[in-house]
C-alpha cells in the first residue's frame, strides 16, 4: 500500500541536548525519545564527520551539519518521521553552528526550529541571531549557547550572557530555560549552570512545561519542552499484508460475477466494468488480509535486556542524586555507572552485530540489503523546492506535489521549437484517416497460460500503482481469476482499447545524483502504474516485439532495450574505431559528437509515433491499441504520501511502462545515417563520429551530418541542447586549438586548429574528455581519468562496507570475498574490455584497491605479502580478471547476432610495433603475458611458503 501522508500536529514536544559525542549514545537516545514522546530532538556537539554515516534512530529522520575543521562541534536534528517537517539550508553564520528545519502545525503558522551551538571561545554576534530569526515568522532557536546570566539561574554572568540579554529587546524574542541547571562540569570545582536555552520569537503555543532530565551520558542534561495542548504523539504507520492469509482469501472467496460469461466477448463498457469488478475483488481481499503497524527499523536499535534496562534506571537515579547534591561521592558513583552503561551498551551492540553477521550468507536476503544500505549515499528528506519567477519556495508536501506536477505536465508537452506546421498537419491528418478505418488484421488471442507466465515473471517487490495492488498479490491469484483476466484482456484487444483505469499513474520523483535537490528538474519522474494494466502492457509488447524482430525493423546501431545488447558493446565499438586511427604511424584523428537529448521520453510526439508505426507495417489493431494507450493519460504526483491534483499528458511515453522503451526505440528508428559518418545509439544517448587526417574535411563531414540530423530533430519535434552536447577530437599529442579565434602573431600558429561545429546556429563546445554510457573517454584514449573515477568510487564503497569486511567482523572470509566480488570489483571493472589494454601504470590503482581489501579482510600486518593474501583468499589479480573478462567478451562477440558487434572484435591483434602499430587495442589483452603479481601467485601456489606466512594464514582462518 502507499505510505500515509505526513501529519500536522496541534502541539509539539521539543528536546535539546549537548551530547558531547553522538555516535555511541544512539541506543540511549532512542530510549529517551520513546519514553518522553519527543517529536523533535536538537543535538549539539555531535562530533561527527561527513565520512561517517548517520547514527539513525528508528522512526526518526536525521538532519546534520558537521564541523569540518576540528574534532568536536557539529549539530543535528532528529524529527519524527510522521511529522510534516522539511530540512532547511543553514544561512551563512560567523560563529554559531546550526542545523535548521521547518515544521507545519495545525492552528499555528509554520515554525522554523534550529539546533544551535556556540563554542565557548567564540563571541555571540547579533548578526548570527538575526540571520536565524530571519528564516521565518515563527522561530525557535534551542541548544548550547554558552551564555551565562543570572536572569536564567546561572551563578554568574559572562560577556556572551550579557550580550544575549541585551539582544532580547532589540530583536524581540524571549529566553526560556529550565528552573534547574543543565550543565554539570566534570570538574567538580566548577558550579553547575544553565546554558542550554531556547529562544522563541512569535511562537503563540502555550509553554506547558520545560524540564532538565537527569538522563544520558554527558556533562549536559537533556531539556524537554512541551508546547501547546496535551496530545497523543504522531507515529508513522505502514500497512502490512499477511500473504498466506491473502492467498487463502483469494482461493476461498467466490469469484466475482462479471457482466458476461467467460465464453462470450463483452462490449467495451462491459470490459471496463469487469476490470473494476476484478480489481475491487482483489483490493477487498488485500484489505481483509492487512493491518496497520508502526514503522519500526529493528536493525538500527538493539534489544536491551532487562538487566541493561535496570542498569539504565540505576544510572539515571545516580544522575538525579548528583544533580540534587553534587558531592564527591555522588559524582564518583554517577561516573562509575555512566562508564558501566557505556561499556555494557557497547558490548551489547557488538554482540548484536556479531550474531547478526554470523547468521548472514550470500543466499540470505538481509546480506545484500545490508550491503546496499551501507554503500549507498546518505539522503535526507526533500528540501523546500524553488519556485519559478522568484516566488516563495514550496515547503509543504502538497505544495511540493503540485509544483512537481506542474513541472512534469509542462515537461510532457510536444516541442513547439522550430516545428514545421505543414509537416505536423500532414502527419495529424494521415493518422486520423488511418485510425478511422476498421482494423484489417487480427492479433493472436491471449491465453490463460500466457497470463500466468507473465504474472510469474513479475518482480514481487515492485511498488504498486494507484490501485494499491502489488505484484506479489497477483502471484496468488487462483486459476478462475486468471481465466477471467484472460477473457477481459482478449475483449480489450478485440475492441482495440486500453482501459482508462490503467492509464492513471502515481508519479514519484527519484533524485538525480549530483543535481541540486531543491529544483524540480533534479527529480526523474517514475510512473507507478496499476499492476493488472502492466500485465496487458507486457502482452502487447510481446506481440509488438515479435513483429519488429520478424521484420528486422530496428537498425543495428540501436543497442538500447535489446536483448544481448549492452552499453559495453556500444562503447567498445566506438573505442575500436578510434584506436584504429590512433594506431597508425601517421595517426588519423577521430571527431565525435555526443548529443544531449532533452527529456527524450517525455517529449515523444504521439501522432508522430503512430504515423511511424503505420509506415512500418505494424498491425492496425496493435497500432490502435497503442494509440489509445498513449491518449488521455493522467497522473498524480506523490510526495511523502501526499498526492497532487490529476494532470493530463499530451506527449511522451510513461517512464516505468513496459511498452515505453520499445516505442521510443521505434520512434527514433529512422534517424538519418550518413554513409560517411558512423552512428551509435543507446536509447536516447546519440553519438556520431568520423575519422580523417584533414581537419577541414573532418569538420565538413561532421557539420553536414549534424545539419542533417538537426533537420530531422526539428521535423519530429525532438529537443536537442547544443550547449550541453559535447564534441571531442580524439588525437594523440598536443591538443588542437578548438576555438575559431585567430592566434596572436607572437605565438606559433597551430595548424591543427578545429572550428566549432554548430547545431541550430549554436556552437557545440569541444572538450578534452566525455562520459559516454558510464565510461570516461579522454582525447588520448589513455583511460587515466576513467580509472581515477572508478577507483575513487570503489574506495568510497570499501570504506562504507568496512564494518562488514574488517578483521573484527564475524563474516567468514568466503563471504567477505563474495561481498567484494559483487559490490566493489564490478564498480572498478565495468566495461573493462574497453580500457583493459591501457598502460599497466594507469591500471595500477585498481590493484591497489583490491590489495587494500585483502589486508582489511584478514587484518594482515605490514610484512605479509600481497601475493600470499591473494592466494589465501583465492582471488585473482585485477590484470588476470580483466584478461579473462576480455576473453569472454570477444568469444561472445564472435557469435553475436548484430554484425556491428561482430565487426568490432573481428581482428587478429598484431604485435605492437613502434613504427607501425603505436598503440594497443582491446584484443591485445588476450595475448598479454602475466603481470608480476600473477607470476608470483603461480609460483606461490606450487611452492613452499615461509613458516611465518603459513602461521598467519592458519590464524586468520581460525579467527573466521
Amino acid at each position: 500500500m502507499a505510505q500515509n501522508a505526513r501529519e500536522k500536529p496541534y502541539s509539539l514536544t521539543l528536546a535539546f541536548y549537548n551530547a558531547n559525542g553522538l555516535a555511541r549514545q544512539r541506543d540511549q537516545i532512542y530510549e529517551f525519545l520513546r519514553d518522553n514522546l519527543v517529536d523533535i530532538l536538537l543535538v549539539q556537539e555531535t562530533c561527527l564527520k561527513p565520512s561517517r554515516r548517520d547514527p539513525k534512530v528508528a522512526n526518526y529522520v536525521m538532519v546534520r551539519n558537521d564541523r569540518l575543521t576540528a574534532s568536536k562541534g557539529g549539530t543535528a536534528i532528529y524529527y519524527r518521521r510522521a511529522l510534516h517537517v522539511v530540512p532547511l539550508d543553514t544561512p551563512s553564520l560567523s560563529h554559531i553552528e546550526a542545523s535548521v528545519c521547518r515544521i507545519s502545525l495545525t492552528g499555528h503558522q509554520p515554525i522554523v526550529i534550529a539546533s544551535v551551538y556556540l563554542p565557548p571561545d567564540k563571541p555571540l554576534l547579533s548578526s548570527d541571531i538575526e540571520s536565524l530569526f530571519g528564516m521565518g515568522d515563527s522561530v525557535i532557536l534551542a541548544g548550547d549557547l554558552n551564555c551565562h546570566h543570572t536572569r536564567w539561574n546561572c551563578h554568574s554572568s559572562n560577556i556572551n550572557g550579557r550580550r544575549l540579554d541585551a539582544f532580547i529587546d532589540d530583536l524581540t524574542f524571549e529566553v526560556v530555560g529550565p528552573p534547574t541547571p543543565t550543565c554539570y562540569p566534570y570538574n567538580i570545582a566548577l558550579r553547575p549552570s544553565t546554558i542550554d536555552l531556547a529562544l522563541l520569537r512569535n511562537v503563540t503555543l502555550r509553554l506547558r512545561s520545560i524540564e532538565a532530565m537527569s538522563e544520558l551520558d554527558s556533562d549536559h542534561r537533556p531539556v524537554v519542552m512541551q508546547l501547546g495542548r496535551p496530545h497523543n504523539p504522531v507515529t508513522a504507520t505502514r500497512t502490512m499484508v499477511d500473504w498466506k492469509k491473502l492467498g487463502k482469501c483469494l482461493a476461498d472467496a467466490a469469484p466475482p460475477i462479471l457482466p458476461c460469461g467467460p465464453d462470450s466477448t463483452p462490449s467495451p463498457e462491459d470490459t471496463v466494468e469487469s476490470i473494476n469488478i476484478i480489481t475491487d475483488h482483489i483490493s477487498s481481499a488485500i484489505i481483509r488480509s492487512s493491518k496497520e503497524v508502526d514503522v519500526e527499523d529493528s536493525f538500527h536499535r538493539i534489544r536491551l535486556s532487562p538487566e541493561l534496562r535496570n542498569l539504565l534506571r540505576v544510572r539515571n537515579a545516580a544522575i538525579r542524586a548528583y544533580d540534587q547534591l553534587p558531592t564527591h561521592s555522588n559524582r564518583i558513583r554517577m561516573r562509575r555507572l555512566q562508564r558501566d552503561v557505556k561499556s555494557r551498551l557497547s558490548d551489547a551492540r557488538n554482540e548484536n552485530w556479531d550474531s547478526y553477521l554470523e547468521g548472514l550468507a550470500p543466499s540470505h536476503q538481509a546480506y545484500w540489503r545490508l550491503a546496499r544500505t551501507l554503500k549507498s549515499e546518505t539522503t535526507a528528506t526533500m528540501p523546500p523546492l524553488v519556485r519559478p519567477s522568484g516566488q516563495p519556495p514550496a515547503f509543504d508536501d502538497d505544495d511540493k506535489a503540485e509544483l512537481l506536477a506542474d513541472a512534469l505536465q509542462e515537461q510532457c508537452t510536444t516541442s513547439t521549437q522550430y516545428a514545421d506546421p505543414e509537416h505536423t498537419e500532414a502527419v495529424d491528418r494521415e493518422v486520423e484517416r488511418r485510425a478511422s478505418l476498421p482494423p484489417s488484421d487480427a492479433l493472436p488471442p491471449i491465453t490463460s497460460d500466457e497470463v500466468r507466465e507473465v504474472i510469474d515473471n513479475l518482480q514481487p517487490k515492485k511498488a504498486p500503482g494507484s490501485d494499491g495492488i502489488r505484484n506479489r498479490a497477483l502471484k496468488l491469484l487462483p486459476v478462475q481469476l486468471i481465466t477471467m483476466l484472460a477473457t477481459i484482456l482478449n475483449a480489450a484487444m478485440t475492441h482495440c482499447i486500453f482501459p482508462a483505469v490503467w492509464k492513471e499513474a502515481d508519479v514519484i520523483g527519484i533524485h538525480k545524483p549530483g543535481k541540486p535537490n531543491n529544483e524540480t528538474a533534479s527529480y526523474r519522474p517514475i510512473s507507478l502504474l496499476p499492476a493488472i494494466g502492466k500485465i496487458y502492457e507486457r502482452l502487447l509488447r510481446k506481440r509488438l516485439w515479435d513483429f519488429v524482430t520478424a521484420n528486422k525493423i530496428l537498425i543495428d546501431e540501436q543497442f538500447g532495450f535489446r536483448a544481448k545488447h549492452s552499453c559495453v558493446q556500444q562503447v567498445h565499438r566506438l573505442t575500436e574505431h578510434i584506436l584504429i586511427g590512433l594506431n597508425r604511424r601517421k595517426q588519423i584523428p577521430t571527431g565525435a559528437l555526443f548529443f544531449d537529448v532533452a527529456k527524450a521520453f517525455d517529449k515523444v510526439w504521439h501522432n508522430g509515433l503512430i504515423y511511424k508505426l503505420y509506415n512500418m507495417g505494424v498491425p492496425d489493431r496493435l497500432v490502435l491499441i497503442i494509440r489509445d494507450f498513449l491518449s488521455n493519460r493522467s497522473f498524480r504526483y506523490r510526495v511523502e504520501g501526499t498526492r497532487s491534483r490529476p494532470r493530463h499528458l499530451t506527449a511522451g511515453v510513461p517512464q516505468g511502462s513496459a511498452l515505453s522503451p520499445l516505442l521510443f526505440s521505434l520512434y527514433i528508428n529512422d534517424i538519418p545515417r550518413s554513409p560517411e559518418t558512423h552512428l551509435a545509439l543507446f536509447a536516447d544517448d546519440t553519438a556520431i563520429y568520423y575519422s580523417c587526417r584533414k581537419m577541414s574535411l573532418l569538420h565538413r563531414r561532421l557539420q553536414t551530418a549534424v545539419t542533417t540530423m538537426g533537420q530531422w530533430f526539428r521535423k519530429w519535434r525532438i529537443d536537442i541542447n547544443p550547449t550541453k552536447s559535447t564534441a571531442v577530437l580524439f588525437k594523440r599529442g598536443r591538443p588542437p586549438n578548438t576555438t575559431s579565434s585567430t592566434p596572436l602573431p607572437s605565438r606559433r600558429v597551430n595548424t591543427s586548429a578545429v572550428s566549432p561545429i554548430t547545431l541550430f546556429d549554436q556552437p557545440i563546445p569541444w572538450a578534452p574528455k566525455v562520459k559516454y554510457l558510464g565510461v570516461t573517454l579522454d582525447r588520448g584514449m589513455t583511460f587515466r581519468p576513467h580509472v581515477k573515477t572508478v577507483r575513487d568510487r570503489a574506495a568510497f564503497i570499501l570504506g562504507r562496507l568496512y564494518p562488514m569486511l574488517c578483521r573484527r567482523s564475524k563474516l567468514s572470509l568466503r563471504n567477505k570475498v563474495t561481498l567484494y566480488k559483487t559490490c566493489i570489483r564490478p564498480v572498478m571493472t565495468y566495461a573493462s574490455v574497453v580500457f583493459a589494454h591501457a598502460a599497466r601504470t594507469n591500471l595500477k590503482p585498481l590493484q591497489v584497491i583490491q590489495s587494500r581489501f585483502c589486508r582489511i579482510a584478514v587484518g594482515a600486518p605490514w610484512f605479509q605479502r600481497n601475493v600470499d593474501l591473494h592466494d589465501d583468499l583465492e582471488l585473482d589479480p585485477v590484470s588476470k580478471y580483466l584478461q579473462s573478462a576480455s576473453l569472454r567478451h570477444f568469444e561472445k562477440a564472435a557469435r553475436h547476432e548484430n554484425p556491428l558487434v561482430v565487426a568490432a572484435g573481428n581482428y587478429i591483434p598484431d604485435p605492437v610495433d613502434r613504427l607501425v602499430n603505436r598503440r594497443r587495442r582491446p584484443k591485445h589483452v588476450i595475448t598479454d603475458p602475466p603481470d608480476p603479481l600473477t607470476v608470483l601467485l603461480g609460483n606461490t601456489s606450487t611452492g613452499h611458503r615461509p613458516r611465518r606466512t603459513r602461521r598467519l594464514r592458519r590464524r586468520a582462518r581460525r579467527a573466521n
